[in-house]
């Protein structure tokens, strides 16, 4: 069976229909889909205003797909409610996949290392677009690569804080950070993020882990 896990797409009130294609695509070519957090913008829009953008042509898909959908910082449990039925099958925090002789561990990652957003109870939209743009020029200006000198500490203190815990057929799994990452000898991997252009995501099948970095 082959999984797709992404994470990061930060769906708001702000349709873009090359990454709807992109999303719809790759959810397609898989058996089933785990949305690793941060599936839609909490801090732009409510669930009851999300579920009724253009972004909904994907619900049905997802649901085919039995899709999982885990919360992250941008879509919080307590921002959500009955909704998220309509694009998921099961809504957890964190996940446990086996698949081929390995565990993995998914989960967002916003609980082992929050970001900036930990000091608000609700990040402001004014400031959440400001770091939306920052980020966006970053990417643009000096490549998708540059964002390890935003965000690659964040990926460094989650595998410090729990990698040792791992065993040798066990992997954990996250997001949140925005910046793909498969530190083998750690057994961690970031699934990256879906904006500014570039899709990223994970796919395991029997065991087999394969990143995917593509433009849309």
């Amino acid at each position: 069976m082959r999984y797709l896990i992404f994470s990061d797409s930060h769906l708001s009130d702000r349709f873009e229909q090359k990454k709807f294609n992109f999303l719809r695509r790759i959810i397609k070519s898989s058996d089933k889909v785990i949305i690793n957090g941060d599936f839609w913008e909490g801090y732009d829009l409510k669930i009851e205003d999300f579920v009724n953008t253009k972004w909904s042509g994907l619900f049905k898909l997802l649901k085919e797909k039995n899709a999982v959908y885990l919360y992250g910082n941008h879509d919080k449990k307590e921002y959500s409610n009955s909704n998220v039925a309509l694009f998921s099958k099961i809504q957890k925090t964190k996940f446990t996949l086996q698949s081929g002789k390995y565990t993995f561990y998914i989960e967002h990652g916003d609980r082992i290392t929050p970001l900036w957003d930990k000091y608000f109870k609700r990040m402001p939209r004014l400031l959440n677009k400001g770091l939306y743009y920052l980020e966006k020029f970053v990417v643009l200006f000096f490549g998708i690569e540059a964002l390890g000198l935003l965000y690659k500490k964040f990926n460094k203190d989650m595998i410090n804080k729990v990698s040792r815990k791992l065993k040798n057929n066990q992997y954990l799994i996250c997001g949140h950070s925005h910046f793909m990452e498969y530190d083998e000898k750690n057994h961690f991997i970031n699934t990256g993020f879906v904006k500014h252009g570039f899709g990223q995501y994970v796919t395991i099948d029997n065991g087999k882990i394969e990143l995917h970095n593509e433009s849309y």
